[in-house]
């Protein structure tokens, strides 16, 4: 095996590492730790700037200053402030008559600031040893210059409107091919460094095709991309990829991070929501390239546009995605103000860039916010007429809600009667090749109960199974069978059975039964549980237990009560009851009405059916859901009478202040144009107007991180005083601008960044960039960074061909190691059970989101519990990391069939098919020497299993797609411990 491990070595197997260079510092891109590329492109050396320098730019490198060694006692939070001391205004620092100002312009000995932060006795000088890092002598030095320079003060950068600069010029004239190219090559060209080469055509598709559609490119794809030799290829690629089904998918996963999305509630009990319907909102929206202000509009005060389409009340569900409680004991007042709270940090954080959680207690520390503007901002979300509680239920939601389909329902239905048709034709020409398989009888519960399974007794004499043996007792099958007496309602039950009874096709349930002569009952009933809901009821005699809906497939009559004093076979088509095939029995109950009952044997009787037509039950049972379903999904409404809002003592919901507030926005950003209302609605309008600054340069920032791992401004989350400065402050601008101008064209911005020659770099790196430029900020090469966890899954299932196309619907349960849930959730929550045929294979975006026990295998790659808004993932390198490509069920069987495709499509040579392997997994052809390890690791792999046919078994079993029984095991198990070991390299799960 040494050179198989080779190869893991020689490729990289895992996770990209994470740079251990050192970083620029967060705020203001200075640091006396090392040298390092400041805001002008040179290299920063510690010393002190000459008075002949460059001009300094307070908001780049004072205001950073400040924040983070002053305003903490001398800023916006007046409980805080010492000595009266203000920093963080003009007036603060350059005097406003009322006290002498601490800065005097053009004079630093005169200025008491300079002369405190070097004052020679440290218990004068500031800021205290104590408190804070000192100030290092560069630091000191630009504060020296900048009151020499005039002591320029400047509003926060971020508060002021964007302005559109004029394109810069530069001097390699033919390199930019759009407008974002002119700023960076200009950044480039004064720090004395040259773009990349254009990446090859292999990297390129690859890298465009996982941005813009989370998957990677087919084989196919890239040939026809590598054939295409015009002028306008690249852009052909783009334009098909931006106009696909997968674009709106790619863009959601992005924006369900930063909207909370999650299929759960929260909290202690976890309990399982319906949120979906607002999910397929969003990809619907992203496809039909819905304006960026309309998205916001809708999602933030939908239901308050005039006549209100039932696609804007469900975008409204955005607000709705917080978690909530469902304790009982709980005081629910206290959990509303926290769902308040938790739009507001959301609102503020997503459309702002903006901390404004920091005053719910108290004045904003950093930033011009206090706590009464947290309080009118809000009083915005505040007027819901919610309790913020939902029962121990399962699907329950707190009022407003709305019934309604999908969005995207038409197209489901349009995929779903297409797969069907397809999979009736196959379906029939598999028949007329041989006969169909004979019925066969499988008993479930004789002697003993199912394993795993609980049994439970209920109703008149509430015991357990009873079990009674011959020869006091009648006994059918076995040594013994079940015996019940009751006076009105009795039953004995099994429930969640671990395997349960999955149904084949044609499937009759049936059990036998003993009516007592001497004590008859007056009513017996089967019942079925599906794993999802009892409500599967057949009975027989009179009418006499009330459940379900009589006629229905939640209580249909058999006929008359059996023979008595004989065993009786009660029979029930599955169908009659709402069982279908491929459904899986997870509880069986006998009930009765007065009398004595045995029960014995039970079980099914059904015809074994291959996997195709598995498929289409599945599918027609889909359908049929599809076509009548109205799910209930929680949006947002407005209370008449208004709710008054309060400021609130220390954030605390039971200390209100003495006097309401008016919803409004932070003094510091400015009104409401007074033309509607203060509502929701208001607020909306405003995020897209030209008199905020700040959520068009927020969006477009989020679209850079998309395409370049890092947004212009490296903290999303913030655009305050702690946050980063931009690195290209201009190039944000333009941006910002440029997408108003276009009328908020998502799908526009896309193309102009991945269009750009910026983006088009090569990634490849060389010593003195990498020395001069670790972090890529100045980017003079392309982007490389990790694929997120959902695409890393995503492509291991669309290169093995297991992958689900299906857009929209509800969140399913693939594979997960047992026994997650139990640790937290109670005993009458719902256990995790787990989902089978396509939809174990959908894509990872539709991966059921327990906030409690999130995706275990997306949490390897870091992503987010969802408990809160995240706007920026991290990115971390662990064992766990790979542990999760060796060994989870989803990759391990991915490899499997991967290995059967190439075995099957890679033509007879050993060569061929590992080239294929190796372009499936990484998208390039192997050179060489790559080619030449994998040629001798597979022969090593193939004299493993050959030594050993159990364990080449063992591997090929896991998961539930079929085996290919058409192949050699040994052989295909030595492709598929390959295929295993390429899906783990470095090269394959970054995005290059």
């Amino acid at each position: 095996m040494k050179t198989f491990l080779l190869l893991m070595g020689m490729f990289g197997c895992g996770p990209q590492t994470v740079s251990t260079q050192p970083e620029l510092s967060k705020n203001n891109g200075w640091s006396h730790q090392a040298p390092v590329v400041t805001g002008a492109g040179s290299t920063a050396l510690a010393q002190p700037p000459s008075e002949t320098a460059t001009v300094i730019d307070f908001n780049r490198e004072i205001r950073p200053l400040l924040s983070d060694r002053c305003f903490r006692c001398h800023g916006p939070d007046s409980a805080q402030r010492q000595a009266g001391l203000r920093l963080d205004t003009k007036a603060g620092l350059q005097g406003n008559g009322d006290r002498r100002p601490i800065v005097v312009p053009g004079d630093a000995n005169a200025s008491a600031l300079f002369l405190r932060i070097t004052h020679a006795d440290p218990n004068h000088r500031m800021p205290p040893a104590d408190s804070t890092p000192p100030l290092t002598v560069r630091q000191i030095g630009l504060i020296e210059a900048w009151i020499r320079q005039g002591a320029v003060w400047q509003k926060h950068w971020s508060f002021l409107p964007p302005s559109r600069p004029a394109l810069p010029a530069v001097k390699k004239t033919e390199w930019p091919r759009n407008p974002i190219d002119r700023f960076i090559l200009a950044r480039l060209e004064s720090a004395g460094l040259r773009p990349s080469p254009r990446a090859d055509k292999e990297t390129l598709i690859r890298r465009v095709t996982f941005d813009l559609t989370g998957l990677p490119p087919t084989m196919q794809e890239i040939d026809t991309f590598l054939a295409d030799e015009s002028s306008g290829a690249y852009e052909s690629v783009v334009e098909r990829l931006l106009h696909s089904q997968q674009y709106g998918e790619r863009m959601a996963m992005q924006w369900l991070d930063a909207a909370r999305y999650a299929d759960s509630h929260g909290y202690s009990l976890d309990r399982r929501r319906v949120m979906w319907p607002w999910r397929d909102w969003v990809i619907w929206a992203y496809n039909q390239n819905m304006p960026f202000d309309q998205f916001t509009v809708a999602q933030i005060a939908g239901d308050l546009l005039p006549d209100a389409t039932v696609a804007q009340q469900i975008a409204t569900g955005f607000n709705r995605n917080h978690p909530i409680q469902s304790e009982g004991g709980v005081i629910n007042e206290e959990y509303r103000v926290e769902t308040v709270v938790d739009r507001v940090e959301t609102t503020a954080s997503v459309f702002l860039g903006l901390t404004m959680g920091c005053c719910r207690c108290h004045d904003h520390k950093y930033e011009p916010f206090s706590q009464e503007d947290f309080y009118r901002f809000y009083a915005f979300f505040n007027n819901v007429p919610e309790t913020a509680h939902v029962g121990n239920g399962d699907r329950l939601v707190d009022p407003p809600a709305l019934t309604a389909p999908s969005v995207l329902r038409p197209i489901q239905l349009t995929e779903h009667r297409q797969r069907i048709a397809a999979l009736e034709e196959r379906v029939a020409q598999e028949r007329t090749q041989g006969a169909a398989s004979r019925p066969t009888e499988r008993v479930w519960i004789d002697d003993e109960l199912p394993p795993g399974s609980t049994p439970i007794g209920n109703g008149s004499g509430a015991q357990e199974f009873v079990f009674v043996t011959r020869p006091d007792h009648p006994v059918f099958s076995g040594k013994r069978s079940s015996r019940r007496t009751s006076q009105g309602r009795g039953q004995h039950l099994i429930q969640n059975a671990n395997p349960g009874l999955r149904l084949a096709a044609d499937t009759t349930l049936f059990s036998y039964v003993y009516l007592d002569p001497q004590n008859p009952p007056r009513q017996i009933m089967l019942q079925w549980n599906s794993g999802r809901s009892w409500d599967h009821r057949a009975y027989w005699g009179g009418d006499h237990i009330p459940w379900g809906k009589a006629g229905t497939s939640s209580r249909r009559r058999q006929g008359p009560l059996p023979e008595t004093g004989k065993w009786v076979r009660l029979e029930v088509k599955a169908g009659d009851v709402g069982l279908t095939t491929g459904m899986t029995i997870t509880g069986w109950a006998y009930t009765q009405f007065d009398g004595t009952v045995y029960w014995d044997k039970s079980g099914v009787v059904d015809r074994p059916i291959d996997r195709t037509e598995q498929r289409l039950a599945a599918l027609k049972q889909e359908l049929q859901h599809l076509t009548t379903s109205q799910p209930t999904v929680m949006v947002m409404a407005e209370m008449e009478p208004p709710r008054q809002t309060y400021v609130l003592r220390r954030g605390q919901y039971d200390q209100p202040g003495d006097t309401p507030v008016t919803a409004g926005l932070p003094a510091a950003l400015g009104s409401l144009s007074g033309e509607l209302p203060p509502n929701r609605l208001a607020l909306a309008r405003w995020l897209v107007s030209d008199t905020n600054p700040l959520t068009a340069r927020v969006a477009v920032n989020r679209y850079w991180q998309l395409h370049f791992g890092n947004g212009l401004v490296e903290t999303p989350e913030d655009f305050g005083s702690q946050g980063s400065w931009p690195t290209h402050p201009q190039l944000l601008d333009w941006l910002a601008t440029e997408f108003v101008r276009r009328h908020w064209n998502v799908r526009e911005m896309h193309k102009l960044m991945v269009m750009s020659a910026t983006y088009q770099q090569s990634s490849r790196t060389a010593p003195p960039l990498s020395k001069l430029d670790p972090d890529n900020r100045l980017l003079a090469r392309g982007p490389r960074f990790r694929l997120s966890a959902e695409m890393i899954r995503d492509q291991a299932l669309a290169v093995s061909g297991l992958l689900t196309s299906q857009i929209g619907g509800e969140s399913v349960r693939p594979y997960q190691p047992p026994g997650l849930w139990d640790d937290v959730v109670y005993q009458n929550v719902p256990r995790f059970i787990q989902d089978h045929g396509d939809k174990l294979y959908r894509r990872s975006l539709y991966t059921y989101w327990k906030r409690s026990v999130p995706p275990p295998n997306f949490q390897a790659f870091d992503a987010p519990t969802r408990e809160a808004c995240v706007l920026k993932r991290s990115t971390t390198n662990t064992p766990l990391a790979a542990l999760v490509l060796m060994n989870d069920p989803t990759f391990v069987e991915a490899s499997r069939k991967l290995a059967e495709r190439v075995l099957r499509e890679g033509g007879q040579g050993t060569a061929t098919r590992l080239e294929m392997a190796f372009r499936l997994t990484t998208g390039r052809r192997p050179i060489p020497v790559e080619a030449k390890t994998l040629a001798v690791a597979l022969r090593e792999l193939s004299e493993t299993f050959r030594l050993d046919a159990t364990a080449a078994e063992q591997f090929l079993s896991v998961g539930e797609a079929p085996a290919a029984h058409d192949l050699e095991p040994r052989e295909l198990a030595t492709y598929a411990a390959l295929v295993n070991s390429l899906l783990q390299l470095d090269e394959s799960v970054t995005r290059r």
